[in-house]
């Protein structure tokens, strides 16, 4: 059942109205927020359903990271129209690769597009603009309706606004991700730093010969040592770590960027933590 365009604030009320309330969407995580932005978009429209498309290019398909929670919007992630391959072309995929928006009122006669949006959602009216992203082109942003006609040349120009405004939102939630992230890093990176700390010089060469695959008999030759004594070594090293294997030794000492075989950069990383 589609929505009634009576009650719907018009111009730059309207805008206004929708701008503040994307504003105000939570961008700690970027799905959520876009749920967030289609629900607010949606409702405004009186839409049967909005969508956040964007591209990913593994799957090389515009996938709905952000959908309405309405009938429409519930049907589409059922038959699996939330997942459009370009390769499949319909009019999402037009509006991704060329970039100009796309406005019908007549979407049941439209052989371009989609039959699982013609007859899967029912989609009589629609309307599709470009989501760009730090000017990059990432996706769309999409408003349907079940009604015939529904969509005027002033929703299209809204929702190019709108669209975006919701660019700024997905790059707000990337910028704060990629913060988290360096910063989780960092503080790995410094704890698996102090757990290399409480190694000996010693201890710490035959850690890095063990990430390079050096056998305990190489590791003997390489460092003029018996091998009881490379043993012993080994031994103390999975004991100070708190390891049970040489693989976890040499994934730590991978991750670290210090398994280069040499013994200049050895000697650096050994004084370093000292």
């Amino acid at each position: 059942m589609s929505h009634s365009r009576e009650g719907r604030p018009v111009g730059s009320e309207r805008l206004l109205m929708t701008l503040e309330q994307l504003l105000a969407v939570d961008t700690t995580e970027l799905e959520p927020a876009l749920q967030r932005a289609a629900q607010v978009v949606c409702d405004v429209l009186g839409a049967d359903k909005v969508d956040v498309f964007v591209y990913e290019p593994a799957k090389e398909s515009l996938v709905a990271r952000g959908t309405s929670a309405t009938p429409m919007g519930r049907r589409q992630h059922e038959i699996g129209m939330d997942r459009l391959p370009v390769a499949g072309r319909g009019r999402a995929v037009e509006v991704f690769t060329r970039g100009t928006s796309h406005q019908d009122g007549r979407v049941d006669e439209d052989d371009l597009e989609l039959i699982g949006i013609r007859e899967g959602l029912g989609a009589r009216s629609q309307v599709t603009v470009p989501l760009d992203v730090g000017g990059t082109r990432r996706g769309v942003l999409s408003a349907i309706s079940a009604e015939r006609d529904f969509f005027s040349d002033l929703d299209t120009g809204f929702l190019e606004a709108v669209s975006r405004w919701t660019g700024l939102i997905m790059h707000r939630a990337e910028l704060a991700h990629a913060v988290l992230e360096r910063a989780e890093e960092r503080g790995r990176r410094q704890t698996l730093e102090r757990l290399l700390g409480q190694l000996t010089s010693r201890q710490l060469e035959v850690a890095i010969l063990i990430a390079n695959g050096f056998s305990n008999q190489q590791i003997a030759e390489r460092l003029v040592l018996t091998p009881g004594t490379v043993a012993n070594h080994v031994a103390q090293v999975l004991s100070r770590l708190g390891m049970d294997s040489r693989t976890q030794v040499a994934a730590l000492i991978a991750e670290l960027g210090l398994h280069r075989d040499d013994q200049a950069h050895i000697e650096d990383v050994a004084l370093d933590g000292a």
